[in-house]
């Protein structure tokens, strides 16, 4: 199969403007400025709209063994596609949780055949993730997962972590570490502050994520082994990170799309759909979130998508589960958040494409670049569609933006020259 793309506005880290590129055997083979003459197979005009690298979302929960009710692999990696996300970095939390080679099979084999979006496993850390006994690393490692994360349940014990670390050091794969003292958290539900006194919600005080930051920080200083710190929310822990990247400690960081767009504040209706962990930030902290993706102190962007089925959040907010679903608003919300905060496209995009693929060691995913596998996305900027229930593919329907209007329609996905999106329509229908 040969496919030309014309016209195609182009945004990645290697490719910039308006380009022609063919794509054959999985791959891009040619990048012109100019019109491309030869037989093809299928032509695309992009009519000069939008054309990115298929997002990749390092941090996805999809459910799946033991928790299918509130999403399975097929109906995750689908909600994926419909986002934009053509790789998941799946996280362990499910029941049996990914702490052994052979659930590591299981995740990889069903993925690649329902041949949808690209999984990445995440193994545990510990067994069971209970933070007693760490799993097999390097037999597990050998598998093929990119990381290790014991996911919402932080390594507390500072010997297991120190042990692990010189561990993955050796192998090469980073510890993606859940930043919550949990003694400090455990009575609250939104971010400590006016709002939590306001609403009469009991609140986390901001320290409960930072002391983790600062000890995973030393933890990564001591040993020279890479730490990825998960989903930041506060403007101590973003100060922490930047100050440890002057000293080349070997910290990477993420946040997700929520909470650069959402605040404390924004509980004022009460919804379990904006209940996550951690809490929404204070206008204060978003805004420091915010510099540090301007300044390069946050890596990347993720969904932290987590589905829940209606009856789990159908309860009071204070009673509901955690978690937002995200990982179909992902992409919208780069939009959003590049004209609520001047931030360029272009370097949101390198957030959840080049720079995810590059700390995770990906392969040649992640930019629009001769010789990288044709994982793309057209975008029609102009135009928005309606975040509904009977739009949204993933079972779980708890996002904030229920109802609401969100830029950017997708016209296509591909996936290793596949495609998997054309014209709005999904091709495994």
């Amino acid at each position: 199969m040969k496919i030309l793309i014309k016209n195609a506005n182009t945004t990645s880290h290697s490719t910039n403007g308006i380009k022609n590129i063919v794509i054959e055997n999985e791959r891009i083979s040619q990048i012109s400025d100019t019109e491309i003459e030869g037989n093809f197979n299928l032509v695309i005009d992009a009519k000069f709209k939008k054309l990115i690298p298929g997002l990749i979302d390092m941090h996805v929960h999809l459910r799946d063994p033991g928790f299918e009710e509130r999403e399975n692999l097929e109906t995750g990696l689908k909600a994926a596609l419909n986002g934009g996300v053509t790789s998941v970095g799946v996280m362990p939390n499910t029941d049996p949780c990914i702490d052994n080679p052979y659930l590591v099979d299981y995740l990889n084999l069903k993925s690649e055949k329902l041949n949808l979006a690209k999984l990445f496993s995440i193994s545990a850390v510990t067994k069971k993730r209970e933070g007693k006994e760490l799993v097999e690393m390097e037999k597990i490692s050998n598998r093929g997962i990119v990381a290790f994360s014991d996911d919402g349940n932080p390594v507390e014990d500072p010997y297991l972590l120190l042990r692990a670390l010189e561990i993955t050091k050796k192998i090469k794969k980073p510890i993606i570490n859940h930043c919550e003292v949990k003694e400090l958290s455990k009575l609250g539900c939104i971010r400590e502050g006016f709002y939590s006194n306001y609403y009469g919600i009991s609140g986390v005080p901001d320290v409960a994520e930072s002391i983790m930051v600062a000890r995973d920080i030393e933890m990564a200083r001591y040993t020279q082994s890479h730490i990825h710190i998960a989903h930041l929310s506060t403007k101590s822990s973003v100060d922490l990170i930047r100050n440890a990247k002057t000293k080349n400690i070997p910290v990477t960081s993420e946040v997700t799309h929520n909470h650069l767009l959402f605040t404390d504040k924004s509980i004022s209706d009460f919804s379990s759909s904006k209940k996550v962990n951690p809490p929404l930030p204070t206008i204060d902290d978003q805004l420091a979130l915010i510099e540090g993706i301007k300044d390069g102190t946050i890596d990347i962007i993720v969904s932290d998508h987590a589905p829940y089925t209606k009856e789990e959040k159908s309860v009071d907010f204070t009673k509901a589960p955690y978690g937002i679903s995200g990982v179909e608003t992902l992409l919208s919300s780069l939009i959003l958040i590049s004209k609520n905060h001047e931030i360029d496209f272009s370097r949101l995009i390198d957030k959840v494409t080049y720079f995810p693929a590059k700390i995770f060691d990906l392969g040649l995913i992640g930019d629009i670049k001769e010789g990288y596998l044709a994982d793309l996305v057209l975008l029609d900027l102009e135009k928005e569609w309606l975040v509904e229930e009977k739009s949204l593919v993933s079972k779980g329907k708890n996002t904030p933006f229920l109802g609401s209007t969100l830029p950017g329609k997708i016209e296509m996905v591909m996936v290793s020259g596949v495609i998997k999106i054309i014209g709005g329509r999904f091709t495994w229908n």
